[in-house]
C-alpha cells in the first residue's frame, strides 16, 4: 500500500506535487536553526528542534484543510507534547509550542485547556500525527544543550535560571526565524535580504573622514585627544567598555571607530548602535550613511520611512532585513533592541540570534530605564559573557558603573575606562550652569528674550506651551504635540535662524536636549535630572567660540506648570542636593553623586523590574521549574502604553496622508509605517476631549484629526481650553 504524502505548505494554482512535505519543510528548519545557533547550542538539539516544530501538521484534520476545507487545526503543540515524551530539556517544548503565537507561560497543573499556557495547552485533545515518527530521524539527546551558554558550576540557582531563560529565547529566535525563511522561500522564491558591510573598508572610510577635520581650536585639540584616548585601547579585551565624553567631543564617531575597531580584532559579526531617542536616531543613522554609505546601514526605528528608499530593490531588502536583524551595521533604539530580548513574540524576538557575535554601542547608557535597570544590565552581561558579545557603554554623564552593575548583580563582568584621563574636560565646559530658583512663566519669557538667540526646556507640553504664548518676537516650538515631519521642519528653520544671527526664542520639551547639534546663546533648563541638566547645556556655547554664555536651571513658581509624577520629583530632589553641594554641577564628582543617589533609591525602593519574575514556583513547572514567558513581556514595555496614536491631516499633508488612510485601514502595513511621521500619541482623556469637540475621524479603526483647527503646524494640538497636560 502507498504510503500518504503529508504536506506542510500548497501553492496557489498547483498541484500536489510542487507542494512542499512537512519533511522536507522540518529537514530544512532544522538545518537553518543549526547554523544559527552552532556557537551555543548542541547540534542534537538543534536538529531535534527544527524537526518536531510542525509535528501538528501530520495530523488528518490539517491535512484537509490544505486540501481546501474550513478548518481549524492547532498544530504547535504536538511537536511540544512529542518533545516532552521523550523526556528531553522542557526548553523545546516552549520554542515548539510558541512558534506561531509567542513564547507561553508554562501555567498551573490545574489550568483548563482554555488556557493560553503552556500546561494548559498540553490538555488539548490532537489528532493522531505519530506518522512523524516514520518521517523525521531524531537524535536521543543525552548532554546538557546549552554548551557554555548556561554556567552550571559555582553559579547561584538565580543566575542558572536567568541564563537558561535566555537561552530558550535563543533557540525560539532561530526556530521562528529558519521557519520563516524555509517558507518564504518555498511559498515566494528566495528573497533578497541581508545588508552587509566590510569592516575593514567601513573603517578606512572613517579615517578618512576624521582626517579632514582640523584641530585649529582648543575645543577641536580637545575632541581628537580624547579620540585618541579612546582609540588606544582597541587592543584590549573586556566585556563592557566605558567612554565617558562630555557634550560636544566627538562621541559619535569615536564610538563607532572603536567599535569598528574592535569588530575587526575580535572578528565580529554585527555592530548595533542602540540609541534612547527616536528624535536623534535619523541624524546619527545619517552620518554613518554619509561616510560608509546607505546601503551599508539598516535603520530600524518607527520613524524610519522605508517608502523614501527610491531604489525599490533596495526598499524591499531593507523591510525584509529589518525582520530579522541580518546586517552588518544596525542602528536601532533602546525600545527596539531590549523588547527584542524580552518580548515573547516570534516578531521580536526573531531578530535576537542575530545580536549574538556583536560590538553593541549603548548611547546615553545612563538613561536605561530606571524601572527596568535590572533587566537592561541583566541582557548586557550575559550577551557579553555568554554570547560572544562586547558592549560600550557611552555617555556625556557617566555613572559609576563599576559599582552599580555588581549592585544589580552582575557581578563578574570586567568593564574598561576607556577614557581615565579627563584633564581635558574642563575645555568642554562652554557656559557656567547656575541656579534661578523659582521663577514665573511671564518673567522667563522675559529673560530669553532678552537674548540674541535662547532656548528653554522645560518638562511638560503644557509647559511649553504656556511660554511660547508669552515670547514676543521671533519664536518657535517643539513638542510631542507637534507630528515628526513638522518638528523637523522647525529644526532645519530653527539651525537657518541661527546661521543668519536672528533674534529668536526656541521652546522646547526634553526632545530636544540630546544630540541635536544646536549652538544657542542663552539657555534655560526647568530642574529636571542632572543628566538632562547637562544634555540641554550641551546646546549652549556648543562650539566654545562665545563668551560669557550660561545656563540657568529653574522651576516654575505656578503650582500649574510644575510635574507631578513622583519619579520625576525624585530626580529634581536629587538634582537640588547636587546644586547645595557642588559650585561645579558638571564635574564627575557631582555627576557621580547624582547616579548615586538615584541608583540607590532605584535599588531600595525596589522600583527596578527583577528578572526573578519571569520564574514560576517550582510546584507549578516542568522538572523543577518553569518561566513565565508572555506575563514578562506584557510587563517590559520601555513606552508607556496608555497611549493612543491619531493621525494628523493638514491641508499641506492632506493629499500624501488620505490616500495613506485608506490603504492602511484595508491592512497596508508599509501605509501604517508611513503614516507614523504624521502622528502623535495621546492620552485617552485627552482623546476624549478631542472626541467631544467633534475633532476625531475613524477609518476603519485608524483614527485621524479631521477638523484643522485643532491643530497648529507651529505648537501642534490644540485642545478647547488649550491646556492639555502629559503629568
Amino acid at each position: 500500500m502507498e504510503r500518504p504524502v503529508y504536506y506542510a505548505h500548497t501553492l496557489e494554482g498547483e498541484n500536489e506535487e510542487k507542494w512542499q512535505t512537512i519533511k522536507e519543510h522540518s529537514e530544512n528548519v532544522a538545518k537553518l536553526v543549526k547554523k544559527f545557533s552552532a556557537e551555543w547550542c548542541t547540534e542534537e538539539y538543534a536538529e531535534d528542534l527544527g524537526l518536531l516544530h510542525d509535528a501538528g501538521k501530520y495530523q488528518t484534520d490539517f491535512q484537509r484543510r490544505l486540501h481546501g476545507e474550513k478548518l481549524s487545526v492547532e498544530h504547535s503543540i504536538a511537536g511540544a507534547r512529542r518533545w516532552l515524551e521523550m523526556k528531553w530539556p522542557e526548553s523545546g517544548a516552549y520554542c515548539i509550542a510558541g512558534h506561531h503565537s509567542g513564547l507561553p507561560d508554562v501555567g498551573n497543573r490545574t489550568d483548563s485547556e482554555d488556557e493560553p499556557t503552556l500546561l494548559g495547552r498540553m490538555k488539548r485533545e490532537q489528532q493522531d500525527f505519530t506518522a512523524c515518527k516514520g518521517e523525521l530521524a531524531l537524535t536521543e539527546i543525552n548532554a546538557f544543550p546549552a554548551k557554555d551558554a548556561v554556567c552550571r558550576n559555582g553559579s547561584s540557582a538565580d543566575d542558572i535560571k536567568k541564563e537558561y531563560a535566555f537561552w530558550t529565547r535563543m533557540m525560539f529566535s532561530c526556530l521562528t526565524d529558519a521557519d520563516y525563511l524555509d517558507t518564504e522561500e518555498f511559498c515566494s522564491g528566495r528573497k533578497e535580504r541581508g545588508i552587509h558591510a566590510d569592516f575593514m573598508a567601513c573603517c578606512d572610510l572613517m579615517n578618512q573622514h576624521i582626517a579632514q577635520f582640523q584641530a585649529d581650536t582648543p575645543v577641536k585639540r580637545a575632541r581628537e585627544a580624547l579620540r585618541r584616548q579612546v582609540i588606544s585601547h582597541a587592543d584590549e579585551k573586556a566585556d563592557i567598555y566605558l567612554i565617558h565624553m562630555p557634550t560636544g567631543s566627538g562621541k559619535t564617531l569615536t564610538s563607532m571607530q572603536f567599535a569598528l575597531e574592535r569588530a575587526i580584532r575580535s572578528h565580529k559579526k554585527h555592530i548595533i548602535y542602540v540609541i534612547p531617542y527616536t528624535s536623534i536616531i535619523e541624524q546619527n543613522a545619517k552620518v554613518f550613511k554619509d561616510i560608509f554609505g546607505a546601503e551599508t546601514i539598516l535603520e530600524h526605528h518607527c520613524n524610519f520611512d522605508y517608502e523614501s528608499v527610491q531604489d525599490a530593490a533596495m526598499r524591499k531588502r531593507l523591510k525584509r532585513t529589518a525582520e530579522n536583524w541580518d546586517a552588518s551595521i544596525v542602528v536601532t533604539t533602546n525600545v527596539q533592541f531590549f523588547e527584542s530580548i524580552y518580548g515573547n513574540r516570534g516578531s521580536e524576538l526573531r531578530k535576537l540570534h542575530n545580536i549574538a557575535d556583536s560590538v553593541i554601542v549603548f548611547d546615553e547608557a545612563h538613561m536605561f530605564p530606571s524601572l527596568f535597570f535590572q533587566p537592561c544590565l541583566e541582557a548586557v552581561r550575559i550577551l557579553t559573557q555568554r554570547y560572544h558579545c562586547e558592549a560600550v557603554f557611552m555617555t556625556a554623564t557617566m555613572p559609576d558603573f563599576h559599582t552599580w552593575m555588581r549592585e544589580f548583580g552582575c557581578g563578574g563582568v570586567k568593564s574598561l575606562d576607556l577614557t581615565e584621563d579627563k584633564s581635558s574636560f574642563p575645555i568642554f565646559d562652554r557656559c557656567k550652569i547656575e541656579s534661578l530658583g523659582r521663577r514665573s512663566s511671564e518673567k522667563l519669557a522675559g529673560l530669553a528674550a532678552e537674548a540674541e538667540n535662547s532656548l528653554i526646556v522645560v518638562n511638560s507640553r503644557r509647559a511649553a506651551r504656556r511660554i511660547y504664548q508669552l515670547l514676543p518676537g521671533k519664536k518657535y516650538h517643539l513638542s510631542t504635540y507637534m507630528t515628526h515631519d513638522d518638528r523637523s521642519r522647525v529644526i532645519a528653520e530653527v539651525r537657518d535662524s541661527l546661521a543668519n544671527r536672528e533674534h529668536f526664542c526656541l521652546v522646547s520639551t526634553s526632545l530636544i536636549e540630546a544630540g541635536v547639534d544646536l549652538d544657542f546663546d542663552l539657555v534655560f533648563r526647568e530642574l529636571a535630572g542632572l543628566d538632562n541638566l547637562l544634555q540641554t547645556a550641551g546646546r549652549c556655547n556648543r562650539e566654545g567660540k562665545k563668551r560669557d554664555c550660561k545656563t540657568y536651571a529653574f522651576e516654575f513658581e505656578e503650582e500649574d506648570l510644575r510635574p507631578k509624577s513622583n519619579e520625576f520629583m525624585i530626580q529634581q530632589s536629587f538634582c537640588r542636593e547636587v546644586f547645595q553641594r557642588y559650585d561645579d554641577v558638571a564635574s564627575p564628582e557631582a555627576v557621580e553623586f547624582y547616579f548615586n543617589r538615584l541608583y540607590a533609591y532605584t535599588l531600595d525602593s525596589r522600583k527596578s523590574m527583577d528578572f526573578k519574575a519571569a520564574f514560576s514556583p517550582a510546584s507549578c513547572g516542568i522538572d523543577g521549574f518553569g518561566f513565565n514567558y508572555a506575563r514578562y513581556a506584557r510587563d517590559f514595555r520601555l513606552i508607556d502604553e496608555n497611549t493612543q496614536p491619531l493621525v494628523i491631516v493638514t491641508e499641506e499633508n492632506r493629499e500624501t496622508v488620505m490616500p495613506l488612510l485608506k490603504a492602511a485601514a484595508y491592512g497596508g502595513m508599509a501605509a501604517v509605517r508611513r503614516l507614523q511621521k504624521y502622528s502623535i500619541s495621546l492620552r485617552p482623556y485627552e482623546f476624549e476631549k478631542l472626541t467631544k469637540a467633534g475633532a476625531v475621524c475613524d477609518e476603519k479603526g485608524i483614527r485621524y484629526l479631521g477638523c484643522e483647527r485643532y491643530y497648529s503646524r507651529e505648537s501642534g494640538i490644540l485642545f478647547e481650553n488649550n491646556e492639555a497636560d502629559i503629568w
